[in-house]
């Protein structure tokens, strides 16, 4: 299998998709901030884990994911349908509350929505108080350019639940992110949608698990971030830096 070096960008998704070329990409997959922050609220205190530690969970990310920051959908997503190949995909994770009108802004675009997959946290937050439910699903949308003849997707792996059941990073795999998505929700994504070569793209790549995943599935791929922190972090974990990765890097998991 042949193995890429990714492409990472340090900048702004807003003005850096803007420089890639029209139909480049075959897939692009993405979790943007969708403002779910809430700078107002306490922290939760979960108590046990491996070593019997208690641990604080803070319910605001960061000033990334407050309103006022946060891209809005004409920010970047035209963009990202410019760059995808006549057969591509778009993949995002999106706010629960939001999921709606992401899917009418891609059909406005004349995007074609497929379906909803779901990841289901073995291991969700705590709540603050036993008034609710644990959130423990995390939707995204998938869509494809309707311009193309066929479909992008590897068929041969057979049919599967439209639901990936995984627990939240932890241990090695967790880095300094409050949203990074799973090593095996991102693979299991990629093996049904996409295929060996492919170019893959994550304009919102945060500490680059999509990147990482797709070099070492064999994939092509391209990472924007502009939180100097999170590329770093990025960067040093798909290799472009040089460092000891002990710091930086998880366990290299059979895929």
């Amino acid at each position: 299998m042949t193995t890429y070096r990714p492409n990472l960008i340090h900048g702004d998704c807003r003005e850096e998709l803007k420089k890639l070329p029209n139909n480049s990409v075959d897939l692009v997959i993405t979790d943007p901030p969708y403002s779910i922050s809430n700078p107002n609220a306490g922290e939760i205190i979960r108590n046990g884990g491996k070593y019997g530690h208690a641990k604080s969970i803070k319910a605001d990310f960061g000033e990334w994911d407050h309103p006022e920051n946060a891209p809005q959908l004409e920010d970047w997503v035209p963009e990202c349908v410019r760059i995808l190949k006549p057969t591509g995909i778009f993949i995002s994770f999106y706010g629960n509350n939001k999921l709606q009108t992401m899917i009418e802004y891609l059909q406005s675009l004349g995007m074609h929505f497929r379906q909803f997959g779901v990841w289901v946290k073995t291991n969700p937050s705590p709540q603050a108080r036993g008034v609710k439910w644990q959130d423990a699903t995390e939707i995204f949308v998938i869509a494809t350019k309707n311009t193309g003849t066929g479909h992008h997707f590897a068929y041969k792996e057979g049919q599967r639940l439209n639901a990936i059941i995984s627990p939240i990073c932890m241990g090695a795999e967790r880095f300094e992110h409050p949203t990074q998505k799973s090593e095996h929700v991102t693979r299991e994504i990629l093996r049904w949608w996409s295929f060996p070569g492919d170019t893959i793209l994550d304009p919102f790549m945060g500490t680059g698990t999509f990147p990482y995943i797709a070099m070492r599935m064999g994939r092509q791929s391209m990472g924007i971030e502009k939180d100097p922190k999170y590329f770093e972090i990025a960067a040093r974990r798909c290799g472009i830096l040089e460092s000891s990765l002990d710091k930086f890097q998880g366990p290299l998991d059979k895929l």
